[in-house]
């Protein structure tokens, strides 16, 4: 009986170990608004967390990879990659979108009067072709 005691003396505080928060978990969990308030904290994040992703996946089992992906630190590096490459987009289609050189948009002008037959020049001509198709 004794040996029982001892045993869960050593079982009970290590499976309680295993429901505490890890290390990745006391991280405070950011917000995508907090980083696009932040950005260059936000850019900074992503780019460390491209190495740590990296890492993480080649070390760790599949479980743990998926256990870390939904903790507050992988949470933030998805958040803080997410944030990143669309203020990264966005920026690019701002640059993108303006003329580096102004153009000079090509002055239209309306055709001269006699190139263009008037309404009534056009109701003349319907009028004269009845008169001459008409039956005598």
């Amino acid at each position: 009986m004794n040996h029982q005691i001892v045993a869960a003396l050593f079982v009970i505080p290590a499976l309680a170990g295993c429901q505490g928060s890890s290390a990745d978990d006391t991280a405070p969990m950011k917000t995508a608004t907090y980083y696009m308030q932040n950005l260059a904290e936000a850019r900074e994040v992503a780019g460390r967390c491209k190495l740590l992703d990296e890492h993480k996946l080649r070390t760790l089992s599949v479980g743990d990879y998926q256990e870390w992906q939904i903790s507050n630190e992988g949470v933030n590096c998805q958040t803080a990659l997410s944030v990143s490459e669309a203020a990264s987009v966005r920026e690019l289609v701002l640059k993108q979108s303006k003329p580096s050189v102004p153009v000079a948009t090509p002055k239209v002008s309306a055709p001269p009067s006699s190139a263009v037959p008037s309404l009534r020049d056009r109701n003349d001509q319907k009028l004269s072709s009845a008169r001459t198709l008409a039956p005598v």
